[in-house]
């Protein structure tokens, strides 16, 4: 398997990761603690064992594929996160 595939493949997780991240913070409601908490322990679960199969994934098959995998994570975060930073800086 070609490991340039895997920086497309760690993008799409920091992708999935921040729009988890941004539902979390839509749902929160004042006077809902409880709420708050299982919505943040839940998608911060499924967000680090996402993050986490891609990398172990990656890993098994080179050193390369990982450091592409992590490249793909580290960069669609930030990318998302300089293309969505809302009315406050505009």
């Amino acid at each position: 398997m070609n490991p340039w595939l895997w920086l497309p493949a760690g993008f799409v997780v920091a992708v999935l990761n921040v729009a988890s991240i941004a539902g979390t913070v839509s749902r929160l409601r004042p006077g809902g603690e409880g709420r708050a908490l299982s919505l943040f322990v839940s998608g911060f679960a499924l967000r680090l064992v996402l993050s986490l199969l891609v990398l172990m994934v990656a890993l098994q098959h080179s050193a390369t594929a990982g450091l592409l995998a992590f490249a793909g994570l580290w960069v669609g975060r930030w990318t998302v996160l300089f293309l969505t930073r809302g009315p406050a800086h505009e």
